[in-house]
């Protein structure tokens, strides 16, 4: 990072994980030396922090004060494909993100361990169900990155693990690709975020260089390392296999972990992706020296995140699901396996990223019905009606929910489960699936 001390640094987008860095960065820094913009209105409480530290700022858009700086650290929410993420990528300038930073400063001096987890979907639940499972065993665990709280914020604690959600947001923005995490984990792949990234290419490859990023091994799906050879050259893998047999394979009833089996039965939830989420944590534990039968005991006491595949209530013999934070298609599909199809009413609708739906949509022509709520999901809805798949609108929830219950029967599955960012309706998604849960729960 020596590039990134010389001369005047730029921040570019003033989130959490930009705010917690500036704290640090304003020890060992003269003030005038950093400079903070953002496309949007800064929040009260981050206009106190600048105001504070006497550190200079705009907001409401980048202007030529911003590239006058000579390093740049980016906030992960800035496409390198927008105007301003080009000009920075073209300026020929440092760049960097905030996890890059605080991951530099941690392997400055002693540590603990450090595991980063990435994916199309499942990577909070992998992190979170890691975390129960290792502060289980008397250890400080550090939970974050991309989930929860900045590395930043936390770097001069010392923990004996840190287990950070990676994002290919994150990723993109990194400047080199050399050593920062001990053990990794990249638990699926599928499209999303196209149109941040746009194309799948691009979302790939900066996934994949977690796998690079890596000292020790990456735990990764066989048909990833099969396909993705090229981008995991010289990586320590061991892969799994998702849906079949083998060494290190999940299936409907059964995990296996290098000859050890187990039942998916005795787990307390079920699902497909929550099954390989496990599979992930079990290859993971058993690399830093946990038993995998142990590892399987404790996780029956695991509580998972809200809005993942939730049951909220059954009433009438008809169950009602939340899993508002399936935000991409790949996440529904995974959520649909779950179900027996013609006994399942789903419930669509966000903002869409660019995808083409094309596994999703031969799911959606299986299924007893699909509403679509609001009216932002204009290319799917066009591809549904290409295909003559039966569609009803809902302008609001209130609206589906009603929908739904008009046409279950005893036995059926309500799913919401969008496949598209809360964006156009909600703030986030937390807020659409609790708006969900509040009309469910008072249905009479």
């Amino acid at each position: 990072m020596k590039k990134l001390l010389e001369g005047k640094i730029g921040l570019v987008g003033f989130g959490v994980s930009n705010e917690k860095l500036l704290e640090r960065l304003v020890k060992d820094r003269d003030s005038k030396s950093l400079f903070v913009s953002d496309t949007g209105k800064i929040k009260e409480e981050g206009r106190t922090l600048l105001k504070k530290f006497d550190i200079e700022y705009e907001e409401g858009g980048h202007t030529d004060r911003l590239f006058d700086c000579d390093a740049f650290i980016v906030s992960p929410g800035v496409s390198p494909f927008s105007e301003v993420g080009e000009r920075i990528i073209h300026s020929g300038k440092y760049y960097t993100t905030e996890l890059e930073v605080s991951l530099d400063e941690l392997w400055s001096k002693p540590r603990g361990t450090v595991i980063g987890v990435t994916g199309t979907n499942g990577k909070s639940t992998t992190v979170t169900m890691l975390r129960h499972i290792i502060s289980g065993k008397n250890r400080k665990v550090f939970q974050g990155g991309n989930l929860g709280y900045p590395l930043a914020g936390v770097a001069e604690e010392v923990y004996d693990y840190y287990v950070l959600e990676v994002s290919s947001f994150q990723l993109k923005w990194f400047a080199e690709e050399r050593v920062r995490f001990h053990l990794s984990a990249v638990i699926n792949l599928g499209e999303d975020h196209l149109d941040y990234h746009r194309s799948i290419d691009d979302y790939f490859k900066s996934k994949l260089r977690l796998a690079k990023m890596t000292e020790g091994i990456t735990v990764v799906p066989k048909a990833v390392a099969d396909c993705q050879k090229e981008l995991l050259k010289g990586s320590k893998l061991r892969p799994f296999v998702a849906l079949g047999e083998g060494f290190d394979s999940f299936d409907r009833e059964h995990l296996r972990v290098r000859g050890i089996e187990f039942r998916t039965s005795d787990l307390p939830f079920t699902g497909l992706h929550n099954y390989e989420n496990v599979l992930v944590v079990l290859l993971i534990s058993q690399l830093i020296g946990l038993s995998a039968e142990d590892v399987f005991q404790e996780l029956k006491s695991y509580t998972f995140l809200s809005h993942r595949l939730q049951l909220v209530r059954e009433l009438e013999g008809v169950k009602y699901y939340d899993d508002s934070k399936a935000t991409n298609a790949h996440a529904v599909s995974a959520a649909l396996r779950s179900f027996e199809p013609s006994k399942t009413i789903l419930i669509l609708g966000g903002r869409e990223k660019d995808e083409t739906y094309s596994e999703l949509i031969e799911q959606l022509g299986q299924l007893k019905h699909v509403v679509m709520l609001g009216s932002s999901m204009k290319i799917l809805s066009a591809k549904l009606q290409m295909r003559g798949i039966p569609v009803s609108g809902a302008a609001n929830m209130a609206d589906a929910v009603k929908i739904c219950r008009g046409l279950a029967a005893k036995g059926d599955n309500v799913v919401l489960s969008p496949a598209g960012s809360s964006y156009d309706l909600y703030i986030n998604y937390s807020e659409r699936g609790n708006h969900f849960r509040e009309i469910v729960t008072a249905l009479e």
